[in-house]
């Protein structure tokens, strides 16, 4: 651990840009980040420890929150490999697939290292398109703590807040559900009946009815599915509907995706624009459920257990 006086050296080294480089690392610009970030957080955890001069007036108050000590997790953290995979997909963040990981950890019993809070917290903030509710779930109390620490996130951390306190741990949302809707939209489809009365032809009027459906689906919904990516149907997907449709599917069907694409790929009588956008389609729906499959076994330790589906180029 460096002192205070070897951080300021270091920050003063890096600074000047001079050979005064007390490390003795290979890329010692990129070790000074690291240790910046390592202090910013450490000052900010032991800030509430920090002696101070007692003021009968805020004995008063209501306590500030950043002054409040940081809370213990209260699971450990995920093993590498899934880290390392959480890694990879907060490089181009699809929403998807990274609440589909915070779903798979908060399921498995662990919680994200505290290296990804920012990156986590600055994209939900964002949207409400990532999943809170696993989000809240999967960074722990000490994460949650984290939240309320900035206050451009106060909205997302009283959402999780709610969140912990509105599910049991064995209720946080599981993978088979990574592409559904939200429970409003659920509670919708509930007041039409289309939970117990959706049609191939619903799919193929309106994809996104199939993802607010309950699993397990029939093979003709899957087929209608896979009919709207070939292009079929009523109205286009919406752009994102292929990843949210691998998510979703049971990794069971992964196989009927190469076969799917093959036959509305190489349709004989779609034209070379149709293919080329039919064909980007089922490759977001493969990438989308071979990384599902992946995160799922790397909170296992295990493999896939499948060969890597492929599209037919055109």
């Amino acid at each position: 651990m460096t002192t205070p006086a070897q951080w300021a050296e270091l920050v003063t080294t890096a600074l000047l840009g001079t050979d005064r480089r007390p490390l003795d690392v290979a890329d010692p610009p990129a070790e000074v980040l690291h240790q910046a970030a390592r202090h910013r957080v450490l000052d900010r955890l032991a800030a509430a420890a920090a002696p101070s001069t007692p003021d009968p007036a805020a004995d008063q108050a209501a306590p500030d929150p950043s002054r409040v000590v940081a809370p213990a997790q209260d699971r450990p953290e995920a093993p590498e490999t899934a880290d390392l995979l959480l890694q990879q997909l907060l490089r181009t963040p699809d929403p998807a697939l990274v609440s589909c990981w915070l779903q798979v950890c908060a399921a498995h019993g662990y919680v994200v290292a505290s290296l990804h809070w920012t990156v986590l917290a600055r994209l939900a903030a964002r949207s409400t398109v990532y999943d809170r509710t696993a989000l809240a779930a999967s960074i722990g109390p000490r994460g949650r703590w984290f939240l309320h620490q900035n206050p451009e996130w106060r909205r997302l951390a009283a959402d999780a807040d709610a969140a912990v306190v509105s599910i049991q741990p064995a209720a946080v949302p599981t993978p088979p559900a990574a592409g559904a809707a939200t429970p409003g939209s659920r509670a919708a489809a509930n007041a039409t009946g289309s939970r117990d009365r959706l049609r191939a032809e619903d799919v193929l009027a309106d994809p996104e009815r199939l993802l607010t459906h309950p699993q397990p689906w029939t093979p003709e919904l899957v087929s209608a599915a896979y009919a709207v990516l070939g292009g079929d149907g009523g109205v286009p997907p919406a752009r994102t509907f292929a990843t949210r449709l691998g998510v979703a599917l049971p990794l069971e069907l992964y196989p009927s995706i190469a076969r799917a694409g093959e036959y509305y790929v190489l349709a004989p009588d779609a034209s070379p624009a149709r293919r080329r956008t039919v064909r980007d389609r089922f490759v977001a729906l493969e990438l989308a459920a071979y990384a599902r499959a992946a995160i799922q076994h790397a909170f296992t330790n295990g493999t896939t257990g499948f060969t890597r589906a492929e599209i037919p180029h055109v």
